[in-house]
């Protein structure tokens, strides 16, 4: 009988695993597209770093040819792209857009040194003059004030002198919020220039909500400049990343973005710049792991992420994402021993192959794209080591009817040896591991990652080993259990309940704060009651 269930649950937790990402997998339908037959998008965000490249690399030149390949792409979709600088090999964006049939809205970054903005101010005159069917806009810096890199004064100074250089129109781009602040520079360019982007405002924005808002922010910046043209400079969606509030980051929440902005920019007839081209993986060291996910087309293949109108999902590979957790749960049966008589020890292995094998895939797409360096990709290695191990050993416990020694007994007095010292380290590894993310998400939110589905499945499997074998628990899980818990509720409050990963990530570490005090509470039973071993 006992063989019989387990290979019984064993299938079960199969196709839960396979269902689970069969659901995960499935296509969201988008809105009918916003482009008319072979119409393209109005302007893109260009910055022609590739993976291995960025511009914190003073000495970068970008190849000639590496642009040119861009444009060609770039042309099959738009017919204008947005530049924040004048450097680093972009002094042939003009010369290649020509050939390709683009018009530029050429941008000058303005920083903190002056002799950098005199070189980025001479380039971008020259160019601008030189190439005046080409450039349709000059915007003279890109959130200086919001940087706070220069005074309102000196800024306005700037934009003067550079206007009367040339003969077409000039702006400067700033998020919203802003220009509101400075009103009295809309006199100095032709055109007011807004940054309007709901994924990362104070109070961000659902993704279906997203193209409201930018209509309603749109409209209120109208009625504060008056009779100025308005261009929005910004706006766009992350296609991964962290959530913040009700603001999902995911391929499809970035589709309905843009379907609803270019249908927005299509009704109201309000001129638009999407950000941005190409998934730019440079970005993720200042923004984390959404801030190089924000590309119509793919960092890699440099083709499209979404084709407009058609069904997107959020996980196309989730076929080897089911493969590898059923792979786990099966492992995860095998470590148990078949050798079980009780069935709740079966329905525990069951329960933590479930947890543990589905979260696994989802585990490893996070760390997938949000490693940005050597470092953390071995980071990320250990991460999956803890996420995949912890449940293996945990299930083995079952089997042999042992569970975890005190944290104290690690290295000290006393020292566990064997199996058990083994799954003691397991539960260490885990405590400093959800402690390392727990307090990064309560003092330093922004950028980090919600890693519920590394931490479930160690939290679930030492729960249900706590429970089958009770141990005592010492100073130590106490106070991981404790830090745990008020971390939980910061997390929350923070991020509000409307936040689902933030939730999910909360459970989990209550979860994982209730194995390690469980010790405690069982701890005279424990000692009167001994659970033999097997």
């Amino acid at each position: 009988m006992p063989f019989r269930l387990s290979l019984a649950l064993l299938a079960l937790s199969i196709a839960l695993i396979a269902g689970f990402w069969w659901w995960m997998g499935r296509p969201i339908d988008m809105p009918p597209s916003p482009l008319a037959e072979n119409a393209k998008v109005p302007c893109v965000s260009y910055a022609p770093f590739r993976r291995g490249q960025s511009p914190f690399t003073e000495t970068i030149v970008i190849p000639k040819e590496q642009i040119d390949d861009d444009f060609a792409r770039l042309s099959k979709i738009t017919d204008c792209v947005r530049l924040y600088a004048v450097d680093q090999g972009l002094q042939v964006v003009p010369e290649l857009a020509r050939k390709h049939g683009l018009q530029v809205m050429l941008g000058i970054w303005i920083g903190r040194k002056d002799i950098d903005n005199r070189k980025q101010i001479e380039t971008a005159v020259d160019l601008t003059n030189a190439y005046k069917d080409v450039v349709k806009l000059l915007i003279i810096g890109n959130e200086v004030l919001l940087r706070g890199e220069q005074s309102e004064e000196n800024l306005g100074k700037i934009l003067r002198e550079v206007k009367s250089r040339v003969s077409v129109p000039t702006t400067y781009a700033d998020v919203w919020e802003f220009w509101l602040r400075h009103k009295a520079l809309a006199n100095d360019v032709d055109i007011v220039t807004v940054h309007i982007l709901p994924y990362w405002e104070d109070e961000p924005v659902a993704a279906e909500l997203a193209g409201a808002h930018i209509d309603e922010i749109r409209a209120h910046v109208g009625e504060e400049f008056p009779g100025k043209r308005i261009l929005i400079g910004e706006t766009g969606w992350p296609s991964e990343g962290r959530s913040r509030w009700e603001s999902r980051s995911t391929p499809a929440a970035q589709a309905r973005v843009l379907h609803d902005i270019l249908a927005f920019e299509k009704k109201s007839g309000v001129e638009v710049n999407l950000i941005e081209a190409f998934d730019q993986p440079w970005k993720r060291l200042l923004e984390g792991t959404a801030g190089g996910y924000w590309g119509l087309l793919d960092a890699d293949s440099r083709e499209p992420k979404f084709q407009w109108g058609e069904p997107i999902s959020n996980h196309p590979g989730w076929i080897w994402q089911a493969a590898i957790g059923c792979a786990l749960s099966i492992l995860i049966f095998a470590a148990a021993g078949w050798r079980l008589s009780e069935t709740r020890s079966w329905l525990a292995v069951a329960a933590i192959a479930t947890v543990a094998g589905g979260a696994l895939g989802l585990t490893v797409h996070m760390q997938a794209v949000g490693a940005r360096s050597t470092f953390e990709l071995v980071r990320s290695i250990l991460y999956l080591a803890v996420a995949a191990g912890v449940p293996v050993l945990a299930a083995a416990a079952i089997g042999r009817g042992v569970g975890a020694a005190r944290l104290e007994q690690v290295f000290g007095p006393g020292r566990a040896t064997g199996f058990q010292r083994s799954l003691t380290l397991a539960v260490a590894a885990t405590a400093v591991l959800a402690t390392y993310f727990a307090l990064g998400l309560a003092f330093d939110a922004r950028y980090r990652q919600f890693e519920y589905a590394t931490l479930v499945g160690p939290a679930a499997s030492l729960l249900l080993v706590s429970l089958l074998a009770p141990r005592e628990a010492g100073l130590s899980e106490r106070m991981f259990a404790l830090i745990l818990t008020a971390c939980a509720v910061a997390i929350v409050i923070e991020e509000r309940i409307v936040n689902l990963d933030a939730v999910a990530l909360s459970v989990v570490l209550l979860i994982l704060a209730g194995a390690l005090w469980l010790g405690r509470v069982v701890q005279t039973r424990a000692a009167t009651a001994p659970v033999p071993a097997r």
